[in-house]
């Protein structure tokens, strides 16, 4: 059950960081010199942030419905995983580029990574 429930919430999380994107555009400031740091910027257009709202949307429905079929809360998790990975190093390239100290929804993506790190190696055993 804690597996589900956890999926509830980061499903829903992940849906708030995206409706979060979807609204503030200037979540990931762009600098146009730097490569990497406009590609960085390019991650809080409308269509990531659909991506993250739908992702968020079925990970919250299938932590609500109890759904194991095919595995898909695994492959969900792994998802989720990759994707909390590369926004953490998003926000925390932009952080760092800027001269900024690590702001609240840099430090809440990794701490969302860090949790799924660890509901994947705990979650099943349990």
């Amino acid at each position: 059950m804690r597996r589900n429930i956890f999926l509830v919430f980061i499903g829903l999380e992940t849906l708030a960081v995206g409706i979060y994107l979807m609204l503030q555009r200037n979540a990931l400031l762009d600098d146009q010199n730097d490569r990497i740091i406009h590609m960085i910027h390019e991650m809080g257009n409308y269509e990531w942030s659909a991506m993250l709202m739908g992702l968020g949307l079925v990970a919250l429905v299938i932590g609500i419905l109890n759904t194991n079929r095919y595995n898909i809360q695994l492959i969900l998790l792994t998802l989720l995983g990759a994707l909390w990975c590369a926004y953490s190093m998003f926000f925390t390239l932009n952080d760092l580029h800027f001269g900024k100290p690590f702001q609240l929804g840099t430090l809440l993506s990794i701490f969302n990574f860090i949790l799924i790190l660890f509901d994947a190696y705990f979650g099943r055993r349990g």
